[in-house]
């Protein structure tokens, strides 16, 4: 009886908001607007596998990969592609055939691709420009830690000119 009356309450609940569920609409930006999210920013991301990542993505096409424990700046490219859905693109990115993943054990020298939407949603924290210097020399700034930090953190670890 309990169940039936718990059943019946959940159905009134889901039927009443259901008329509202039309207004949530996901937010579509275009292919610029997408772009201009990506080039010219430093990216910071976390997770367990890899630990802080710190990425700087060159208006160029160019991208530049501080990865933990790295003395050395893992250079790439990177490009954004249209795909059949006028509204899905694909984020794609190139390392030397040198490199390595040690979270998927996997070397680069092809392209990989995933959708920008989950590039996009992936960092924790972004900053427009190349704000630990990435691009300018092969040598990494400093050796990143794998535990979590943040951007200003990390600028503070800037050696001073």
């Amino acid at each position: 009886m309990r169940l039936r009356f718990l059943l019946s309450v959940t159905f009134l609940i889901l039927s009443s908001v259901a008329p509202f569920s039309s207004f949530a609409k996901p937010y579509i930006i275009g292919y610029d607007e997408t772009k201009a999210q990506i080039a010219n920013m430093t990216m910071l991301f976390y997770d367990r596998a890899h630990g802080t990542q710190v990425e700087y993505n060159s208006s160029n096409g160019k991208t530049y990969l501080l990865y933990p424990g790295n003395k050395v700046i893992v250079k790439g490219q990177w490009k954004l592609e249209r795909t059949d859905n006028p509204n899905v693109f694909s984020m794609c990115f190139k390392y030397p055939a040198n490199s390595y993943n040690p979270a998927t054990n996997q070397s680069g020298g092809s392209w990989e691709c995933q959708k920008a939407g989950f590039y996009l949603i992936g960092p924790i924290e972004r900053a427009q420009g190349d704000v630990l210097g990435l691009a300018k020399g092969e040598a990494a700034p400093f050796i990143l830690q794998k535990r979590k930090t943040n951007l200003k953190s990390l600028v503070r670890k800037l050696p001073k000119p």
